[in-house]
């Protein structure tokens, strides 16, 4: 594995970060290069899937887009630097590249993890960059096609239901009942859109594994108060995609989404990795007049952001439920912490400690996550208080004072 001079593996890269990338260190992402989108890449695309390689659920040209031959070229670059031997989840944020002058396209993916957690996160980190560079008024439209035993069933269903309708579909749409029956849900044809309003739905047809995954992903939108409707007709190319579909979209109906988010747990396996790779991601089109490239983040705030003097903890299932609340409330007030939110294990948890050796550690368990508040604890005197989790930066700045 080739590093670069201060250790780090060489596809890493902090040069350059603006304050999309900035935000993205807050919630534990690690910068990287531009994956590089070879020939090759772009071929094996076309081989695995036999619908569409490009994801936009629209017909625009502006806007965020999924690119099959980008993920193939991430999980390229994970296999290639054996990322498998590494601790997992790994977290991923990078620049993409882009034709369109007015915008600018960012990717985050988290590796090595099926919790639903891991969209939560791509969610909240997602609507808190966009936040953060002036967006309002956002709301998520979400939906579930299920693992591939529910895909298979609701492909059948599906199929019948267009062959049915055969008719009252327009001549140049019909043979997408063959070659990409899912592309019809999301046909900007005037009939197209009638019959995607009664047409069999995804979730009805997820498996007892996809429904839970599903639920908690639910929970935690809901947790977070984030704004989101369940869209029946957003769907992701079968053959490479799974489980959960998002999409973050303005108020106004006729907008573009400014974030598209996919899973894609059976990728590696067809690109003939010898493991499965679970994988998620989420791809960010921003206004360039919001992101000003002339302004890039000082080493000295990276370092921070990178190596805080506080560590999080989070033990039980409602106080995961509210860890991202606790991440984002302490990020508004720039106060980096190290975390782990995608382990649930104690070990993992008081690993992280060690790791880090952090002089102030907060935690939250289950009686915390009911009080909305966390514990702060001093590690050389051992000495710990309770705070309202409102409460907790101003603390926390005390303390590091």
């Amino acid at each position: 594995m080739r590093k670069n001079k201060n250790g780090t593996p060489s596809y890493i890269s902090y040069q350059d970060l603006d304050q999309v990338g900035e935000a993205s260190l807050f919630y534990g992402f690690t910068p990287i290069k531009t994956p590089t989108i070879h020939h090759e890449d772009s071929s094996k695309a076309k081989r695995i899937s036999s619908g569409e390689v490009v994801i936009d659920h629209d017909s625009h040209e502006i806007g965020a887009s999924v690119r099959l031959d980008e993920k193939i070229s991430l999980l390229g670059l994970y296999d290639k630097e054996k990322m498998y031997s590494l601790p997992q989840p790994l977290m991923f944020f990078h620049r993409k590249s882009t034709r369109h002058k007015n915008e600018l396209h960012y990717g985050l993916d988290i590796l090595g993890t099926p919790k639903p957690m891991a969209e939560a996160i791509l969610i909240q980190a997602s609507l808190s960059i966009l936040h953060d560079i002036g967006e309002k008024n956002l709301h998520v439209d979400i939906n579930s096609m299920g693992d591939k035993e529910s895909i298979a069933r609701f492909s059948k269903e599906i199929t019948t239901y267009y062959k049915k309708h055969l008719a009252d579909l327009p001549i140049s749409c019909r043979p997408l009942i063959k070659k990409d029956v899912f592309s019809l849900l999301g046909c900007n044809h005037e009939k197209c859109k009638e019959l995607a309003e009664t047409c069999p739905k995804s979730i009805n047809f997820l498996s007892e594994k996809s429904r839970i995954h599903f639920k908690e992903l639910l929970e935690y939108l809901e947790t977070l108060d984030i704004p989101y409707q369940i869209n029946n007709t957003l769907v992701a190319n079968r053959d490479y995609c799974s489980e959960t579909v998002f999409e973050i979209r303005r108020e106004d109906k006729d907008s573009h989404p400014i974030a598209i988010g996919i899973r894609y747990d059976t990728l590696a396996k067809k690109l003939g990795h010898k493991k499965e790779v679970t994988a998620v991601g989420v791809s960010l089109a921003l206004s360039s007049r919001r992101v000003p490239q002339s302004k890039k983040i000082k080493k000295s705030s990276i370092e921070k952001i990178t190596n805080p003097s506080i560590a999080f903890i989070q033990l039980g299932s409602e106080a995961k439920l509210l860890s991202l609340h606790v991440i984002e409330t302490l990020k508004r007030n720039r106060i980096p912490v190290a975390q782990n939110m995608l382990k649930d294990k104690m070990a993992g948890q008081i690993g992280l400690i060690e790791k880090t050796q952090a002089p102030i550690v907060m935690i939250m368990g289950k009686k915390e996550a009911m009080e909305n508040s966390v514990i702060i604890r001093v590690t050389e005197t051992r000495s710990q208080e309770s705070v309202l989790i409102t409460d907790a930066s101003a603390r926390l700045k005390k303390y590091k004072a």
